[in-house]
């Protein structure tokens, strides 16, 4: 046997091993460094953001008559159900999103604040409460002037004489009359996907035949029960709210008489008016709220899901 051969063989072997090793290297390496591959996967892991960046301006813009009806409802207590949205589309099908691109521009933040802001101060808190109040201030912040000129032009869109129209107030403007309420409203909303529907979650298992659902269907049931529950409390507060935002003379009166005026306001319509009212007004509310809960949760369920799978890129 020549030993010089016996000695070649495993040096070569070895060579061809470093070889294909530092060709896998320098191909993941390139794969890594790409631009594109990178953003694609810190999309995938950036399910809070997405949610909020494409969830909340979608549900937000596609459900604008419905808020539209709520704003004219807070003024019109003559008009039935029916009524109210003949008058969203009285200018046509497409004037019943009148006013919707400003909410849904403020939705990205919004929805930021229902989503990151929300998910990162329970964690650093540890309290869902807690993380309730300062989503709803935040979303408050970044979306009361946009709804309030979204309101006051849905308002003036009704209004036959010029006199009877409300000045456009900055939709930059953070806080004004009605900005109490809204915070209020923005909380018991949230409270549907945050607080209620875990519990609710348990209620849909134990009915029966809920058993041959998909899990996913049976989430989003305890996500429409709870939403509804969170519409109807959060409903005095958004009617508040969107009166102040077409009653031009609380910017004269302090924050005391602010209240009482929306006090006297609300308590007294449905004194007046009954529960025909109230029904007409809970059903307005329960239509805008649970949709745009229940869809903007599916949305960010299914980035999450996303989010945790095995990388895709």
């Amino acid at each position: 046997k020549n030993p010089g051969r016996e000695i070649s063989l495993p040096r070569v072997t070895a060579m061809e091993s470093r070889s294909k090793l530092v060709q896998m290297q320098v191909s993941a390496d390139v794969t890594f460094c790409n631009p594109a591959v990178l953003a694609l996967r810190r999309l995938q892991r950036s399910s809070d953001l997405l949610s909020g960046a494409i969830g909340g301006p979608l549900v937000v813009g596609v459900l604008s008559p419905h808020r539209n009806g709520m704003t004219l409802a807070a003024k019109d207590t003559i008009s039935s159900f029916a009524g109210v949205y003949r008058q969203v589309f009285s200018a046509g099908f497409s004037k019943g999103w009148r006013g919707g691109s400003v909410p849904a521009l403020a939705a990205m933040p919004q929805f930021t604040a229902i989503g990151p802001v929300f998910l990162w101060t329970e964690q650093r808190f540890g309290s869902t409460s807690v993380a309730v109040l300062t989503a709803s201030l935040a979303e408050s912040l970044f979306t009361y002037g946009a709804q309030r000129r979204n309101a006051v032009i849905q308002y003036n869109a009704t209004r036959v004489c010029a006199s009877e129209h409300v000045a456009l107030q900055s939709m930059y403007r953070l806080a004004g009359p009605g900005f109490v309420p809204h915070v209020s409203r923005n909380m018991f909303a949230m409270m549907g996907i945050r607080l209620f529907s875990p519990h609710s979650y348990e209620i849909v298992c134990r009915v029966p035949g809920t058993a041959n659902l998909s899990e996913g269907s049976r989430r989003l049931t305890a996500d429409l029960a709870s939403s509804v529950v969170a519409a109807t409390l959060s409903m005095p507060f958004n009617h508040a709210f969107s009166w102040a935002a077409c009653t031009p003379e609380l910017e004269r009166m302090g924050y005391l008489e602010r209240g009482q005026s929306m006090g006297k306001w609300l308590v007294g319509n449905y004194r007046d008016k009954g529960m025909g009212l109230l029904a007409r007004d809970l059903t307005i509310r329960i239509h805008y709220v649970a949709l745009l809960f229940t869809a903007y949760r599916v949305v960010e369920r299914s980035l999450l899901e996303l989010s945790r799978a095995d990388d895709l890129f």
